[in-house]
């Protein structure tokens, strides 16, 4: 049983881990947007306005938490059961040792079903 779906193993001729890789996008957009709009400040800060040092810091800070962003997306891991009806996705977990296991011990199960 993966959630609220349960395969029957006699159905069920081959499990694999799939991958499924990160979302990106929104840090790559903060990541643009912030250092885009620090670029124009720059030229500013010489006259010394809080409201410009403010506003160049604010769009360093949405910059650098875009790149905080692109490096915390992790893949998630899922467990693909394939059967004459096709395959479907089952449980899916960032953690790829998890998701390993279980692949195992249903390949094992599979195989001592003969």
């Amino acid at each position: 049983m993966f959630g609220t779906k349960t395969y029957a193993l006699a159905n069920v001729t081959s499990v694999s881990m799939s991958v499924i890789p990160a979302s990106k996008t929104l840090g790559r957009i903060l990541a643009i947007i912030g250092f885009l709009l620090a670029l124009p400040l720059l030229s500013l800060l010489r006259f010394l306005d809080i409201t410009i040092i403010m506003s160049f810091i604010l769009s360093i800070c949405i910059g650098v938490l875009g790149i905080y962003l692109i490096g915390q997306a992790k893949p998630s891991y899922v467990v693909r059961i394939g059967s004459a009806s096709g395959e479907s996705d089952g449980l899916v977990s960032k953690d790829s040792e998890y998701i390993q296991k279980i692949v195992d011990a249903m390949n094992k199960a599979i195989i001592q079903r003969g």
